[in-house]
């Protein structure tokens, strides 16, 4: 479920800006671990996806284009001395059209792992967050998630995620490992917000179809929504940031102790 640049209307337009920047930028090249660590043993590994995948709502930015974090999973999967970030194209917006037509063909020969979080921007995260839980309007909310809720339960999600799986594979071969990763419930129940309960189900019901594409695609599949719990917006230790107009961009988006929490689940599935 994951992810921009003004009061009223001028913060309008922020707040949309920051949770639906679009359109990947150039990959980001991972140099090598300080100290010189590394080495011959280290797996060539690849992340593509989302703002949830790029880090968005971490902080500590390498780039403002596609908010790639230095705190995001996949640069403290990096620091592993077993996995070498070579290519984090993953970008803020990024919905499967996007990674499909400029995130897979980056990949580099020889990657051996890859890791993928995407779907929510394809179901409108920016639009229901906007709507539901930003500048409130209940019939636009509602159209939202009825557009969402017909695109998963259709198996227009199942598709597109599918398609994205396929295109990977066929560009890193039968040998290499990729790994879907879910998204976190963004809320802490029971909820102030009047949208809470429905979204949070939403997203259970997209982590849901991608990991059945993942099984039917020899891909695994990491869900995070059991650690996260406890810990959505709203609760005594979130993980995940709420909504503030002083920095909209990370709102509704993990925090670096959420993507610390992302890192250690998603790990062990890479191998």
């Amino acid at each position: 479920m994951n992810a921009r640049k003004g009061l009223a209307a001028v913060v309008a337009a922020v707040a949309i800006a920051a949770l639906a920047f679009a359109g990947a930028a150039p990959a980001y090249a991972a140099k090598g671990k300080p100290g010189g660590g590394g080495g011959g043993k280290e797996l060539a590994y690849v992340a593509l996806g989302d703002s949830f995948a790029a880090g968005q709502g971490g902080g500590s930015y390498l780039d403002t284009s596609c908010y790639r974090s230095s705190n995001s999973y996949p640069k403290r999967l990096d620091a592993l001395r077993t996995l070498k970030l070579t290519a984090f194209p993953a970008c803020s917006g990024a919905s499967t059209v996007e990674t499909l037509a400029s995130q897979v063909p980056s990949i580099p020969a020889g990657t051996q792992r890859v890791t993928l979080t995407v779907g929510g921007n394809d179901v409108g995260f920016a639009s229901v967050m906007q709507n539901c839980f930003v500048f409130i309007s209940a019939t636009t909310c509602e159209a939202n998630l009825a557009t969402a809720e017909a695109m998963v339960n259709d198996g227009t999600m199942y598709d597109r995620i599918e398609s994205v799986l396929q295109a990977i594979r066929a560009k890193v071969g039968a040998q290499a490992k990729i790994v879907v990763v879910g998204y976190p419930k963004l809320f802490h129940l029971p909820s102030n917000y009047a949208y809470a309960s429905r979204v949070n189900a939403d997203t259970g019901a997209l982590n849901d179809v991608a990991e059945a594409a993942a099984a039917a695609n020899g891909a695994a599949f990491v869900d995070v929504e059991t650690a996260f719990t406890g810990h959505g917006i709203g609760s005594s230790s979130p993980w995940i940031n709420g909504f503030s107009i002083f920095n909209t961009s990370a709102a509704f988006h993990p925090n670096s102790t959420g993507y610390a929490n992302y890192a250690t689940l998603v790990g062990p599935a890479l191998g």
